[in-house]
């Protein structure tokens, strides 16, 4: 099931924006830098955008931080496809 963005919010930290999403998440995953293992799809797709540096899926939104060489704008486009299920780490089949 995609979820959509229905508001998007700064943060503390410059890099990350706080995503409100329907439906809402409703589980808790932090991605790391350099983290292989990632168990969930949500999670897979986000982390597989180039220039997203860490992810946090929490039961009512989605932070994503961007690396410092890249800008919220440069990714922007390919998280929302991610959140609505037709962005990287989506396998065929």
């Amino acid at each position: 099931m995609g979820h959509r963005i229905t508001s998007i919010e700064t943060t503390p930290n410059p890099r990350a924006r706080k995503l409100i999403v329907d439906p809402a998440p409703g589980r808790i995953v932090s991605c790391l830098p350099g983290q292989t293992e990632i168990g969930d799809e949500l999670a897979r797709r986000l982390m597989g955008i180039e220039g997203v540096e860490t992810v946090l899926i929490h039961t009512h939104f989605v932070t994503v931080c961007v690396s410092a060489c890249s800008t919220w704008n440069t990714v922007k486009g390919a998280v929302v496809r991610a959140l609505a299920g037709d962005g990287p780490g989506e396998q065929d089949g």
